[in-house]
């Protein structure tokens, strides 16, 4: 079990909330891979996002379709191999539209090598991301 690794995705999802960029992406490996839930079909969302450009992209792309996104961290869990798998409930409101999003039970699938992200998946549906962790096991 790596605590270590957990606590460094929690400092990612600390720094996130306070927007302390710098910290978000010092956590992260220069050829980070970002991969969104194929599900996911709201504009701005495209296949993978390769570094800490593609990373960027990504969240400019959440930001602009979202005000007042963040996600509500319920728990951290290591499950092995330097993985950690976030389980997470999502909001936010629509940028043009100003409703309320509704919240959903989300799930992000970290992989650490020597203390950095070097992958994240994405789930809109938790039962894959747990699907996908038996499944690397």
């Amino acid at each position: 079990m790596s605590q270590q690794d957990v606590e460094t995705i929690r400092r990612v999802y600390d720094a996130w909330m306070a927007e302390d960029y710098d910290t978000v992406f010092d956590a992260y490996d220069e050829d980070i891979r970002l991969n969104p839930d194929p599900d996911a079909t709201w504009v701005g969302i495209g296949d993978d996002y390769l570094g800490h450009a593609g990373v960027r992209r990504y969240m400019r792309a959440v930001y602009e379709a979202f005000e007042e996104y963040r996600p509500e961290i319920e728990e951290l869990r290591d499950v092995g191999q330097g993985r950690v798998l976030t389980l997470a409930i999502e909001h936010g409101r629509g940028r043009g539209s100003g409703a309320t999003v509704e919240a959903r039970h989300t799930a992000h699938l970290w992989t650490l090598r020597n203390g950095r992200a070097t992958q994240l998946d994405l789930f809109l549906d938790r039962s894959r991301a747990f699907e996908t962790v038996e499944r690397i096991g």
